[in-house]
């Protein structure tokens, strides 16, 4: 039961905690970021000067955004080492396909709720 409620506790903690950074966002940057390295390449007509140029600008931008991903998801990792620390059992319990099956329902149960009680704001 102690790791039905933790599950709970983790799922709402994680899905603000992204949503408060904007994870989609910044994985959308960093697809948009791709698309443009490769549209460079497959430019001729563009200087070889130039292509330098953007291609430095745009690794600048794909490193940061890149950062910004890993610094979020070393977070929630860390979270969840730390509740497995605290209680041992939960890190074997969600990785496990009951874990895993009661994580996707409960986070669309939240999902839903949230969405019906911001919709009344």
């Amino acid at each position: 039961m102690i790791n039905q409620i933790l599950l709970i506790f983790t799922l709402v903690l994680i899905y603000e905690f992204f949503r408060y950074f904007k994870l989609i966002n910044i994985i959308k940057t960093n697809i948009s970021i791709y698309k443009k390295i490769l549209k460079l390449f497959k430019f001729r007509k563009v200087s070889d000067s130039r292509k330098e140029k953007l291609l430095f600008n745009y690794s600048k931008k794909l490193m940061l955004t890149s950062l910004k991903l890993l610094a979020i998801f070393t977070f929630v990792l860390i979270f969840i080492f730390v509740l497995n620390l605290l209680f041992n059992s939960y890190l074997n319990f969600i990785t496990s396909f009951l874990g895993v099956i009661e994580f996707i329902i409960l986070f669309l149960i939240y999902n839903i709720i949230r969405k019906k009680f911001y919709a009344k704001l």
